[in-house]
């Protein structure tokens, strides 16, 4: 007898795990690159190095009509070169980071497909994000600025101010940026207990807008206590590999926007079981040392 038209059969169920799981990874995703002023990810190559930059140099000594330090410019004579150097410290390469998860036909059986599958996809979520998190904080513990405060707001000021002065002195302040601050929970409880002020939680963070006299402060066990860190949003990339090359090779995964991460959920029938499979190379990059400023909160300040 011929399958009825319409059949929602293994294959339909799978793709439908697949797309609340990607649709759960995208709201996160999306949320968190609107709070730190990532616009889009990036896309990179195989391979792709990923590199920290600093530029230093300066202008030409000329001279100007008001006489400003320098050699006079003589009309009609060769323009003094103006030299800039970047130097650059490989960090490392992007790199696919595969997950999987088999959840039992008996478990399924005894507990529902919602929480033998769905619940578990959506701690395995919350563990990825984690990871991808962990790895962004290790590249902010590379940042070069310091600044020191008697308690949690003087130390955010004086971190606010040491980033704007580094980035005015490389007349990096022209472009529209805002600074994004991370404050261990520990830090911060004692003025939460006596302010009112709206919350929200984005990746796993707790994100306040407007606290202290700062904006966009994110409030993580991922920075230790006593030690807050800023930095500029121009300076926050987010990316993500090709999945093209293999899906040419049979890999085939379900994307999230932006190619993040890739998904497929299939029946193993060998194994009497549903597997979960994520692939991502997702990678939230912080490319400038110096303007990442590392507070120190110190009572004797």
């Amino acid at each position: 007898m011929a399958a009825p038209a319409n059949l929602t059969d293994s294959a339909a169920i799978n793709y439908g795990l697949t797309r609340e799981f990607i649709a759960n990874f995208n709201q996160d995703t999306d949320n968190l690159m609107r709070l730190l002023g990532i616009v889009t990810p990036e896309h990179v190559g195989a391979g792709y190095t990923l590199t920290q930059h600093k530029v230093t140099g300066k202008l030409n000594d000329a001279k100007d009509d008001n006489g400003s330090s320098g050699s006079a410019y003589v009309e009609g004579d060769l323009v003094s070169l103006s030299k800039y150097t970047m130097a650059e410290t490989a960090i490392g390469k992007v790199k696919m980071r595969p997950y999987r998860k088999v959840t039992s036909a008996q478990a399924i059986a005894e507990h529902g497909a919602v929480p033998a599958v769905v619940r578990t996809d959506q701690k395995m979520l919350a563990d990825i994000r984690a990871d991808i998190l962990s790895q962004f904080f290790a590249f902010l513990g590379t940042g070069t600025g310091t600044a020191t405060g008697k308690n949690l707001q003087a130390c955010l000021a004086y971190m606010d101010a040491k980033l704007e002065d580094t980035l005015e002195t490389n007349n990096d302040n022209g472009a529209a940026y805002s600074l994004v601050h991370f404050v261990n929970r520990t830090d911060i409880a004692d003025y939460l207990a006596d302010a009112s002020v709206t919350t929200q939680t984005a990746y796993g963070m707790t994100y306040i807008q407007d606290f202290l006299g700062v904006q966009n402060v994110f409030v993580t066990n991922k920075v230790a206590a006593k030690a807050p860190i800023v930095t500029a949003s121009q300076n926050l990339h987010l990316y993500a590999p090709e999945f093209g090359e293999l899906a040419q090779a049979g890999l085939s995964y379900t994307q999230s926007d932006g190619g993040l991460i890739g998904v497929n959920h299939n029946a193993v029938y060998d194994h009497v079981s549903v597997e979960t499979n994520v692939l991502t190379g997702a990678t939230l990059f912080a490319e400038v040392p110096d303007y990442i400023v590392k507070g120190t909160i110190a009572p004797g300040a």
